[in-house]
């Protein structure tokens, strides 16, 4: 049996080598076998040698910006409609009742032709990215972009009111996903209709 690490009480447990994990103790195992040291050696620079004559791959960001893939979602924003230019959101505060980690605080302003949200924040810093307040959207008024450009050492900066929202929509591409998207793709496929038969001509 090999000998074992002392116990709080100074006797030595069996079953645990000594210098047990020790890299020290474990290269020590390679004077006896010249052999195993230089196989050890030849992998490691075999590795070091392939990656050396590769294309970096890390890319300078900001000064270069990276191609997103194009099912892409990052940032959250407020969209305006491009036909009339007012906002999308109707403050119905569906997006707030479903979010996780209730990020999202919305109050609805009533007027006589829609509603509109009189306040919209999410607090970045916490959101869990889920995506499930687009998918409740009935207007398409909150949608994730195709960018993560929000770096900061504030937390403040990420506690997002409804004009900075506005303003990511309008400063990044969307991605494809929007609400009625996502909800058509989730819906149960439609059954088709079997075609009416013609009735013979005898029949009356």
């Amino acid at each position: 049996m090999r000998q074992g690490l002392p116990d709080q009480s100074g006797n030595k447990r069996p079953g645990l080598p000594d210098h047990h994990g020790d890299p020290v103790s474990s290269l020590h195992n390679y004077h006896g076998d010249p052999l195993s040291l230089l196989r050890a050696v030849y992998h490691a620079m075999r590795v070091t040698f392939i990656n050396l004559f590769r294309k970096p791959v890390t890319v300078h960001y900001p000064t270069v910006e990276r191609a997103y893939p194009d099912r892409y979602r990052g940032l959250l924003a407020l969209t305006y409609d491009k036909e009339t230019g007012e906002e999308n959101c109707i403050g119905c505060r569906l997006c707030e009742f479903v979010c996780p980690p209730a990020v999202i605080k919305v109050e609805m302003l009533k007027s006589e032709k829609r509603n509109y949200a009189k306040n919209f924040t999410l607090e970045l810093y916490a959101c869990e990215f889920c995506e499930l307040c687009v998918q409740v959207c009935p207007t398409d008024a909150i949608i994730m972009m195709k960018s993560f450009d929000m770096a900061t050492a504030d937390r403040r900066e990420l506690l997002l009111d409804k004009d900075r929202l506005h303003a990511i929509g309008l400063a990044h591409q969307p991605s494809w996903a929007t609400g009625n998207l996502l909800r058509d793709m989730q819906a149960p496929p439609k059954k088709e209709k079997p075609e009416a038969h013609a009735k013979p001509a005898g029949d009356a």
